[in-house]
């Protein structure tokens, strides 16, 4: 056998491999493992004085497009503006875009108190720091928006008699006028609004969340949710021509990173199967992703119910206002929604699309797995997927690993939150979220994501936060639910490759394998797993091509 291109030589693979020693790429698959150094001979070698090498990292759910976007906002999350006192100050030094509007992301309800009855913001808190520009600020999870008075003048929401939307609503003052907050859909009313970006700032986007990413040793991930749907999410401009954006980036060779894209066309709040019907229809024939292939497009995404924090999860137990929330479908009663989630799942395996439902009430995610076990015998190789599944209980569990059904799941989104909803949901719910130990044993197939912008695409993180179970405003809180490295590890590797139908030709350390490595700058101590967010991406290889950093 000829020598490879590149050998990497004295790497640890450990959690994945602990034998490997050294890693010969050809033709930009791993061609040779040697559990010796001596043994090892190519054309080119490379020393990594025994630093960590690890299968490059797939973030299985990642709003890429809107993470480029996010980049460009305006930073009002809590580590930037912990009170309304900084959120006023940034915004009185924040320059306009072309369009003049500001853009800002990452505020915190749970942490930030307005002016109005009981701590609530306004749009008068924003007045007096922007009162001429229109001003949408997205909260941390994109499922909520916080406006100034001339963005709810330009939508026309600045009268007394606004409705609520389908699937969304809009807080209100005393008066019954709204107060500049909005969650769900309602939040479309301000993006209809909006100049819309041009194709060359999307693709600027998603070139930026590239090299971003990159840096990161990330080398794959899954962008959740383009399409017309996406006008009800965050700034509202993740439409097809998005799509469109990534595609050319692929035609021309630009598009490095390996990423799946999961059609969105009911939005946040009110779906109907004849949208998702007709939006498939039109689309045409799913296309996954070829074998060492940059781009596919052959998931949809459903947006079942909400978040907690807004009460819009579908809870068995009543949240602190005694209400349960309900599905985020269309529908006057939680029978026909549940009715129409399941003409929706169906609409969309038939047509042959995998499905991914942001799905996080216990109540939300039993439906859901009813719905699947309706479906033909065909739909486990669909490989269906429940995102997020916060609240799962352990019948859906058992039912999921039956099914070949993934739980994806966000640590570092629950490290982060820690105890602040707890006001919401009560403590003993709380510590019940992300039951990740329980559905890897179980036999679920477990990917960890880190949802970005709504929390930062580090690895690192998710990793030590579900091998510790802490949450970051108490670091030696911990439970029974964390994974070990080797676990973590493959739940941003080898699972999220099989999430996409890839587990055959990328995702692990095997020879044939896609040569897409993240090589760092020293060897990780598994055994402390916070330390891992020392150690820094020294390289990132796609295909056997370096693509960040330097050897």
């Amino acid at each position: 056998m000829p020598d490879p291109d590149l050998v990497l030589m004295n790497v640890d693979s450990a959690p994945v491999d602990a034998s490997i020693r050294a890693i010969g790429v050809t033709s930009g698959r791993i061609s040779h493992l040697w559990d010796d150094n001596r043994e090892a001979s190519g054309r080119i070698l490379w020393d990594c004085a025994g630093a960590t090498v690890l299968p490059g990292i797939d973030d299985s759910h990642l709003h890429g497009y809107e993470y480029g976007r996010a980049l460009s906002a305006v930073d009002v999350s809590t580590s930037a503006a912990p009170d309304l006192a900084a959120v006023q100050r940034i915004l009185r030094d924040a320059e306009p875009d072309s369009h003049g509007w500001i853009r800002g992301i990452g505020w915190d309800s749970t942490v930030l108190r307005g002016s109005g009855p009981g701590g609530a913001l306004t749009a008068a808190d924003l007045d007096v720091a922007a009162p001429h520009h229109p001003v949408l600020l997205t909260d941390m999870t994109g499922h909520q928006a916080w406006v100034n008075s001339e963005a709810l003048r330009r939508a026309g929401l600045d009268g007394a008699e606004i409705a609520n939307p389908d699937g969304g609503s809009f807080l209100r003052g005393a008066d019954g006028r709204l107060s500049g907050v909005m969650h769900e859909s309602a939040v479309s009313r301000i993006n209809d609004v909006i100049p819309q970006p041009t194709r060359a700032d999307k693709r600027a986007a998603l070139l930026a969340t590239q090299a971003d990413l990159l840096s990161q040793g990330v080398v794959a991930y899954t962008d959740p949710g383009l399409g017309p749907g996406a006008a009800t999410l965050m700034e509202g401009s993740g439409d097809f021509e998005a799509v469109a954006a990534y595609q050319d980036l692929d035609a021309g060779g630009e598009l490095h990173l390996r990423v799946n894209l999961m059609l969105l066309f009911g939005g946040l709040g009110g779906t109907s199967a004849s949208e998702v019907a007709l939006g498939l229809e039109a689309w045409g024939q799913p296309h996954p992703m070829a074998a060492h292939g940059h781009l596919g497009i052959s998931q949809v995404k459903v947006f079942a119910d909400g978040i907690p924090r807004s009460r819009t999860a579908w809870m068995s137990e009543p949240y602190d206002d005694c209400t349960c929330g309900h599905l985020q479908i269309a529908g006057d009663s939680d029978e026909e929604r549940v009715a129409e989630l399941g003409r929706i799942i169906e609409a969309a395996d038939s047509r042959g699309w995998q499905i991914g439902l942001h799905t996080i009430g216990d109540r939300a995610i039993t439906t859901v797995v009813d719905a699947m076990e309706g479906l033909p015998g065909t739909a486990p190789e669909r490989r269906h997927y429940v995102i997020h599944g916060d609240f799962v209980v352990d019948h859906d569990l058992d039912r999921m690993s039956r099914l070949g059904m993934t739980l994806n799941a966000n640590p570092s989104i629950r490290w982060a939150v820690g105890r602040s909803v707890e006001p919401v949901i009560g403590a003993e719910r709380n510590s019940r979220r992300q039951r990740l130990r329980d559905a890897w044993d179980t036999g679920v197939n477990v990917c960890l994501s880190s949802d970005a912008p709504v929390a930062p695409p580090d690895w690192r993180v998710m990793v030590a936060a579900a091998m510790t179970r802490s949450w970051q405003a108490d670091p030696t809180h911990t439970d029974a639910q964390r994974l070990n490295a080797s676990e973590a590890i493959a739940a941003l590797t080898r699972n999220a490759a099989w999430q996409s139908h890839a587990e055959s030709w990328r995702g692990d350390l095997r020879e044939g394998m896609a040569a897409d490595l993240v090589i760092m700058d020293r060897a990780v101590d598994w055994s402390d797993p916070w330390s891992l967010t020392g150690a820094q991406v020294q390289a990132t290889m796609i295909a056997g091509a370096l693509v960040h950093g330097s050897l």
